[in-house]
């Protein structure tokens, strides 16, 4: 088959999203199928084929503003601004798609709900337009207090959302907890399915041992790991406030953290003011995040909401002894005791506690990360992900009468 991977977002990987696209093409390609990507990279759109990236059209000009006989006070500032985004990155979305044959697939897997709702009206009749949806924008938008249940503005971008959803052949989501979001957001459920993230276990394993990091792991010290965007959501301020207390106990551990963000001026004060900067380490952007992995010997992910994380797949990949919020789709993928730790989400107290206690217990180091290793090779499988996709892919096609050749 010939397939097309879609997304506003940017690609190569720059996140989970774009992750999941990298390791889905890598999966596919290894099946014999042909995979293209239509993403961003920077301001430009651009078609990728193999591992060539082709310019189609610049992403400039649009307003940011919402033409609709809605004013911003019925919607709410941050509704109207988002519907309006949406409506400016759906133009210039269509710009770039009009620039290819879209005749040439036989299935084309758009990645957000925007990419989706243009190529619903765009593409041939009998190409089956499969959707991956990495998280729900109305329970976002409530979670962040933007929107309120039965408001206008929870109207509109539910109804944006769902319609998304509806018209396309099939949904695929990462995590049971999502699905339960829509369920309760009133969200049509019919024709979603719950696919784990996969990932090229042995590539990624070669790189933990071939990649060379430039750092060394302090002598006499175990290295803690938190990798992920610097953002208050993902909750690295906890980490370190946790992080503060466990230095008052002992000073056997150095803290790596991988990623940037909005947060990371703040998170750099907060590790200045606790007295920590000879403990945190920010790294910034890494390439070698496998080899990184490698070194350390603790996994920490304090997010306060998340659902599926990929720097958890990689993680458990990479064996090693995980702590993570109980929130989300973490709480499907983190076993308490068994082969990582669950703490509550925020609870800054609770997560040094777990680290003490890993710190004063190496063989229980030990113990998690070889269940971790054990257990995630065996869920995250890339070949797993690929064949159930596949199997989406092929029952969408036959709805439409669509023999394979």
């Amino acid at each position: 088959m010939k397939i097309l991977l879609t997304t506003i977002y940017a690609y190569p990987p720059r996140g989970g999203l774009g992750t999941y696209i990298q390791e889905l093409k890598t999966g596919l390609e290894k099946q014999g199928h042909t995979v293209d990507v239509l993403a961003r990279n920077n301001d430009m759109y651009c078609l990728t084929k193999g591992n060539k990236q082709y310019p189609l059209i610049k992403r400039s000009g649009g307003t940011g503003l919402l033409h609709s006989i809605l004013p911003s006070a019925w919607l709410g500032n941050r509704v109207y601004k988002y519907m309006g985004s949406i409506q400016d990155e759906a133009s210039k979305f269509f710009d770039a798609v009009k620039m290819i044959d879209l005749k040439q697939y036989q299935v084309i897997h758009a990645q957000d709900i925007v990419s989706a709702s243009v190529l619903k009206y765009y593409k041939p009749v009998l190409t089956p337009l499969i959707l991956t949806i990495h998280g729900c924008v109305t329970a976002e938008y409530y979670y962040y207090g933007f929107i309120q249940p039965n408001s206008i503005g929870w109207k509109v971008i539910s109804t944006f959302e769902s319609g998304a959803i509806t018209r396309t052949d099939a949904v695929i989501l990462p995590s049971q907890w999502l699905l339960d979001v829509y369920k309760k957001c009133n969200i049509p459920t019919n024709n979603m399915s719950v696919i784990k993230n996969g990932i090229d276990t042995e590539a990624f394993q070669r790189k933990m041992v071939t990649t060379k990091t430039g750092l060394k792991s302090p002598p006499g010290k175990k290295v803690i790991i938190c990798t992920g965007r610097l953002e208050k959501v993902k909750g690295q301020h906890v980490l370190i406030n946790a992080l503060a207390k466990l230095k008052a106990r002992r000073s056997d551990w150095v803290c790596w953290m991988v990623g940037r963000g909005k947060n990371e001026r703040a998170l750099k004060k907060q590790v200045s003011r606790l007295g920590l900067n000879n403990h945190v380490k920010f790294l910034g952007m890494r390439r070698d995040v496998p080899a990184l992995l490698n070194q350390a010997d603790i996994f920490v992910i304090p997010s306060l909401q998340d659902n599926y994380p990929y720097s958890l797949v990689e993680a458990y990949v990479a064996g090693k002894a995980i702590i993570a919020s109980q929130v989300g789709g973490m709480t499907e993928m983190v076993q308490h005791s068994r082969n990582g730790l669950l703490v509550p989400p925020d609870d800054s107290h609770a997560l040094y506690m777990e680290m003490r206690g890993l710190l004063e217990n190496p063989g229980k180091i030990k113990a998690l990360s070889q269940e971790a290793k054990s257990w995630g090779m065996a869920t995250f499988a890339l070949e797993k992900m690929t064949n159930e996709v596949l199997h989406i892919y092929n029952n969408a096609l036959a709805s439409k009468g669509v023999v394979r050749r």
